[in-house]
């Protein structure tokens, strides 16, 4: 074909330049595989040539809600859109989309490691709820400029690959024939982009979930494309009401409101140390992986005089272990509760509970006051005081990222505490363990892991020591109950699992000075961090109800598993089993058939999970994380 006939053909060069487009959205796609190959595993050729086929399906459906714009007025069948200043309008705001959507693929390749999905719209809330931008952002430039170019390089090439031919514009008077020709091609192009925007002929239009029925759970965020993810949960924030059962049955199998009651037993007036250890990943910790060089030698030594869990995280962000942990409300859905229109709904936490029965509160995080809304969050979950960059007050030991150092921060955490009036409930959320993983020059020839995260965990670890070490020497220290944890997980390159389960294994223990009781008791088997608030109010015989979606591990009849959602599945474990289920049903990857379960154990907690997905959003849509009687 000439060059000059193939520019004079609207269509042809409409055609010519959505493959070009498409081409790109799915070359950056899937970038996410070959920068991220140790989290997957190396998968084989045809393998990934089968991901990436169906991975078009979602590339095409993006690629029309993109450039619906362009499909549209270019196939108008008026003169109109043979204007010239429209069509260099409709052709920059084109390429803008366009390449918007490379930069949100490739900005997925390293935000992905942290996540493990891919990013829908509630990251615009997380950079809203995110202070200092300008820090993170300049350190995460140093640190992935390679990405910059990768972008630029793309978007270089996609606009001059799509701009080669040119079209040419036809002054000439249409006739009526060629209208009623472009209209019916209109009507039949219109209808195509329709059916690629829905994915097919499907009742419903392709959604995040149906992923997760295409390939693995773990393969989904290669299949799925970010601008796709972002456009699709736009205002996407209301969870579905079920009704699996009657409200009483559902309370049956799974009850969110709890009441310890133990006639005789009063209140135990002992003071709850929380300290949340940003990113500490069980698989980084001396106690869980003997075989390995211990980067933790401290919480090693505390972990063995404690009730020690390999525990499970509720989440992949802070935003979202933070309310597991003090409040029982982990994220069952796409986006953290603190960012959700749930966060408006009444709720309480360790805090606000305890309050009331005469212990004085307090939160402390060395990170800049109003990040990721934690001061409101503790402001409104019970805490009476809270303790940030603001009341440290202090600018010479800023990180230059986040926050005051972990080393600094703990002395002032403690020196509060000392004039904190007992019994208190007390929070700590560490920082220094967080990408960019720095450690304060003096301290850089003390610690020398050759990786950094190894190396700021290390670090982390001197500083939690000094704490105790200083702490122990108080009388409060005796009369304690510390409840250490993590947010979450770290990125873990090279640690591909089918089940994902490596990356939210976390450390959850309970540490009472002098209480030989909480090491004898009989417990249950798994905890996760929304299990925590439960087992410190059982733990102290709190007798008021409360609502949590967790369980005490105390109560040897409760459910005994841990949940996390993540690519639209909810990924459920217990001590011998591993179960992921879509919202339609049930799939069994528990890795040893010889521990597989029973079909009427299977049945049961398949049952008591639908229960707790049914009471998670009759609570959160009806307000309802506070018991009736104390509002």
């Amino acid at each position: 074909m000439k060059k000059n006939l193939f520019q004079g053909n609207t269509y042809v060069i409409l055609f010519y330049r959505l493959i070009v487009f498409l081409l790109f959205l799915s070359l950056s796609r899937f970038c996410l595989y070959f920068f991220n190959v140790g989290y997957f595993g190396e998968l084989k050729a045809a393998d990934l040539v089968s991901i990436y086929i169906q991975g078009l399906r979602f590339d095409v459906a993006a690629l029309i809600m993109i450039n619906a714009p362009l499909i549209f007025f270019r196939t108008l069948p008026f003169r109109f859109n043979k204007k010239e200043s429209i069509l260099k309008i409709i052709l920059y705001i084109t390429l803008l989309l366009n390449s918007l959507a490379i930069i949100f693929n490739l900005i997925d390749i390293v935000y992905f490691r942290f996540t493990l999905k891919r990013s829908t719209f509630d990251l615009f809330n997380f950079i809203d709820a995110n202070v200092g931008l300008f820090d993170i952002f300049k350190t995460l430039i140093s640190d992935f400029w390679y990405l910059i170019i990768l972008a630029g390089l793309m978007i270089f090439l996609m606009i001059y690959t799509s701009l080669f031919y040119k079209e040419r514009i036809v002054s000439a008077k249409q006739t009526i024939s060629q209208t009623i020709y472009k209209s019916i091609l209109f009507v039949v192009i219109l209808g195509i982009s329709i059916l690629g925007m829905r994915g097919g002929i499907q009742l419903k239009p392709i959604n995040l979930i149906d992923a997760g029925r295409m390939v693995n759970s773990n393969e989904v965020p290669l299949i799925l494309n970010t601008p796709f993810s972002l456009l699709v949960t736009i205002g996407k924030q209301k969870l579905e009401n079920k009704s699996w059962f009657n409200p009483e049955e559902a309370k049956m199998l799974y009850n969110p409101i709890h009441q310890y009651n133990r006639e005789g037993i009063a209140l135990q007036k002992k003071n709850v140390v929380v300290l949340i250890l940003e990113s500490f990943s069980a698989n980084k910790i001396g106690y869980f992986n003997a075989q390995q060089k211990s980067l933790t030698p401290f919480l090693d030594s505390l972990l063995y005089q404690s009730l020690t869990y390999n525990g499970i995280a509720n989440g992949k962000k802070s935003i979202e272990g933070i309310p597991a942990i003090l409040s029982g409300i982990p994220s069952l859905m796409r986006q953290p509760f603190l960012t959700s229109s749930y966060s408006a709904n009444q709720f309480t936490s360790l805090a606000g509970l305890l309050q009331k029965k005469g212990f004085t509160t307090a939160f402390f995080h060395g990170g800049k006051n109003g990040t990721m809304n934690f001061d409101s969050y503790a402001a409104k979950a019970g805490f009476e005081s809270y303790f940030g960059m603001n009341e440290y007050a202090n600018n010479s030991d800023y990180d230059g990222s986040w926050g005051i150092w972990d080393h600094k921060f703990y002395p002032f955490f403690k020196a509060k505490l000392d004039n904190l009036e007992e019994p208190f409930v007390a929070a700590f959320f560490s920082l220094s363990s967080h990408h960019p993983y720095g450690i304060p020059k003096q301290y850089q020839s003390k610690f020398s892991e050759s990786d950094p995260l190894d190396n700021s965990i290390t670090y982390s670890d001197f500083a939690l020591s000094k704490f105790f070490e200083s702490a122990k020497t108080e009388d409060w220290y005796a009369n304690t109950l510390f409840v250490i944890s993590a947010d979450h997980t770290a990125e873990l390159p090279n640690t591909a699992d089918s089940s994902n389960l490596i990356h939210f294994e976390i450390p959850i223990a309970f540490f009472a000075p002098n209480d030989t009781v909480l090491l004898k008791t009989e417990h249950r088997k798994t905890i996760q961090q929304s299990d925590i608030l439960p087992t410190v109010l059982d733990y102290l015989h709190y007798s008021e109800p409360f609502v949590t979606f967790g369980n005490s591990i105390f109560d040897l009849s409760a459910p005994d598993f841990s949940v996390y959602y993540l690519n639209e599945i909810y990924h459920i474990f217990g001590k011998d089993f591993i179960l992921e289920y879509d919202g339609f049903k049930f799939t069994n990857r528990t890795l040893n058939s010889k521990e597989m379960m029973d079909s009427k154990k299977q049945y049961l907690i398949e049952n008591q999970i639908k229960a707790l997905i049914q009471n998670y959003a009759d609570c959160m849509n009806h307000n309802q994380l506070i018991p009736t009687s104390q509002k």
